[in-house]
């Protein structure tokens, strides 16, 4: 059998205010099929008035080398009558009512009746979008979307006043105002309290409540760290880490004690030649 092809060369409504573009269910552009079958055309009437639009389809069939055997009569025209639609309730903020009585709305609006605005972002605390972007704030709160507080309470220890009289905390703080610092002794040194009796010291401190300075890598036995990294020495030792004593060779005092040390007995000849100044005119 022959193959025939057809394709619509248009499809469109002319009163757009009426009754929106025609639609089919087959592609644009086919092969006639060989047994007879059904096309369906939509005419979306748009529900927003009463009246007959007019439209045009123009649709051409053509053999298998591409020469048209049948077309629709050029410039021929179309009608369609449509009625306005009701929806229960209405249709608000310029939304209309389609042919299935279903508001359709315009950007920025949804809700059955498109009586709900779209804030992007959402309005917070409390705040009623009114029209797309725009939010109407509670008492207390400013910002596009109602997101700051107007506070006149005062938070301390790094809180922040979200709503009047009201201070978010960070750990280690409670109160309305974060005044009240969950140690019950504070931390010391600059140090933080993180939590019931926590202290985060700072560099150089440690302890429960970062009393106690950090040497490193110690005072070792003859000195006690006082300030980070310095270390204070007994009576007859000095040095950074407390190792030297006075009247002794660094050697020496780091020997432990009870240890003996090995007598070194110099020949007679190297005892007088270190006793010979050095520009002596001895003859030896």
């Amino acid at each position: 059998q022959a193959e025939y092809f057809y394709e619509f060369l248009s499809l469109r409504s002319l009163d757009k205010g009426i009754m929106a573009d025609p639609t089919i269910n087959i592609p644009l552009l086919g092969t006639v099929p060989h047994k007879a079958s059904v096309v369906q055309v939509g005419f979306p009437c748009l529900g927003k008035q009463d009246g007959v639009a007019a439209f045009e389809v123009n649709v051409i069939i053509m053999n298998s080398e591409g020469n048209i055997i049948l077309q629709t009569p050029q410039n021929a025209i179309f009608f369609k009558t449509c009625q306005q639609a009701e929806c229960p309730g209405g249709c608000r903020n310029g939304g209309f009512c389609n042919e299935r009585r279903i508001c359709q709305c315009p950007d920025g609006f949804y809700g059955p009746h498109c009586e709900k605005a779209l804030c992007a972002p959402r309005c917070m605390n409390g705040g009623l979008c009114i029209t797309p972007g725009l939010c109407i704030c509670p008492p207390g709160f400013y910002g596009i979307n109602c997101d700051k507080a107007n506070c006149t309470t005062t938070c301390f220890n790094g809180g922040t006043c979200f709503y009047l009289g009201k201070c978010i905390c960070p750990s280690g703080y409670e109160g309305d105002q974060c005044e009240i610092s969950k140690c019950h002794q504070p931390c010391r040194n600059g140090g933080k309290c993180t939590g019931k009796n926590k202290c985060k010291c700072s560099k150089g401190y440690q302890g429960d409540l970062c009393s106690k300075p950090v040497c490193e890598p110690g005072c070792g036995l003859y000195g006690t760290c006082t300030e980070p990294n310095k270390c204070q020495c007994k009576e007859g030792w000095h040095g950074r880490h407390c190792n030297k004593r006075y009247g002794a060779s660094s050697l020496s005092a780091l020997r432990p004690s009870g240890s003996k040390q090995r007598q070194h007995t110099p020949s007679p000849k190297r005892a007088e030649e270190r006793h010979v100044p050095p520009e002596s005119n001895y003859i030896w």
